[in-house]
Formats: C-alpha cells, sequence, structure tokens
C-alpha cells in the first residue's frame, strides 16, 4: 500500500460563510459529488448520507455526480471545490487528500471553506494478488516495494510517481466500510 492510502477519509465541506454548519443542515440543500467510480468522493459520501439519516434523493434539493454535470475542472475532487466556490452546490464531498493538496497549491483557502463532516479514517487502495499466488513471491514483493529509498533517483521518481512517500505492507483492515457501500450500492 502507499502510505497515504492508510487512515484516508472523506469530508463534506461547505463555504465558510454558509448557514450550514454541520451534516444535518443539508437537508433541502444541493450537494455535489465526485465520480460514482470514486471510493472517496462518491460512492462512500453517498454511503455516509445515507447512514448519516438523509435519502440522497428526496431529502436534497439536488445530489449529483460528477459524471451527471458538464465541467472541464480535470478532476471529480476539483469539480467539487470549484462548484462550491461558484455557489452552484451548497456543500460537497472531497478526501482530506485534496484538501491537503489544492490548499498547498493555493486553491482552496483554509479561511474559505468549512468542513461539516469528517468520516472516520478507512483503507484507500491497496495492491492485490491471486490468493493462490506462492506466499514467498508474496513476501518478495512485499519487500521490494516497502524497500523502495526516495534517495535513491529511482526511487524517488516511482514514489512521486504514486504521490506519497512509502510503500508500506498491506493490511486487512479498514475496509469494512466500503465492503457495506459497495454491498448497499449492489456492486458486491
Amino acid at each position: 500500500m502507499r502510505d497515504v492510502d492508510v487512515n484516508f477519509t472523506t469530508h463534506f465541506i461547505a463555504n465558510a460563510d454558509s448557514v450550514i454548519a454541520v451534516v444535518q443542515d443539508l437537508k433541502g440543500k444541493r450537494v455535489a459529488l465526485g465520480s460514482r467510480g470514486s471510493m472517496q468522493a462518491g460512492l462512500l459520501p453517498y454511503y455516509f448520507l445515507q447512514q448519516l439519516g438523509h435519502d440522497p434523493a428526496h431529502d436534497l434539493a439536488l445530489c449529483s455526480f460528477y459524471d451527471e454535470r458538464q465541467g472541464d475542472a480535470g478532476s471529480d475532487e476539483r469539480d467539487v471545490v470549484e462548484r462550491l466556490g461558484r455557489c452552484e452546490y451548497d456543500a460537497g464531498a472531497v478526501s482530506g487528500r485534496t484538501i491537503e493538496a489544492l490548499q498547498a497549491e493555493g486553491k482552496l483557502a483554509p479561511g474559505g471553506f468549512r468542513i461539516i463532516w469528517s468520516s472516520p479514517g478507512y483503507s484507500h487502495c491497496c495492491f492485490t494478488a491471486h490468493s493462490d499466488l506462492d506466499p514467498v513471491l508474496v513476501e518478495k514483493i512485499t519487500r521490494a516495494f516497502v524497500a523502495i529509498d526516495p534517495r535513491d533517483p529511482a526511487g524517488k521518481a516511482v514514489l512521486e510517481g504514486e504521490g506519497c512517500k512509502a510503500f508500506v505492507p498491506g493490511i486487512t483492515t479498514g475496509w469494512e466500510t466500503l465492503e457495506k457501500a459497495a454491498e448497499q450500492a449492489g456492486i458486491l
């Protein structure tokens, strides 16, 4: 796994000057989600809304996925932030990692938005292999990933390409919420 995929979070955000202070305030509001296929910005936020007592199809004035909107933001989560900035939507779902990246780029001022709800941490991505793969080979592959050194130019390029600082051994925990959301959506 990449180090950044452990304890991943999704946040519902609103403009700082909005009357929306908590996720319960979303009733009757317009909510922008990421792509349907995006775990952190589409599938899980829709599931979280339901778990928090909202029926997105009936309780919200509008709840749309990136796939349903026309735009050229370059990514689904950037689209959510841009639409919030233009007041096209009242709130939206983005990952903690996206918030950090946009703030680092100067495209999301910390005082310009408010986090109204944060998910518990979950596991985001993990390299997988067939269960019948030789355990010795699995261990060799794991050691090779974990041994990538950011001080080595090739290692640095690999880590930068993956958007992380290190690889860590894969874990079997943190997937429960995603499994429940996928089952509810009929994906599993």
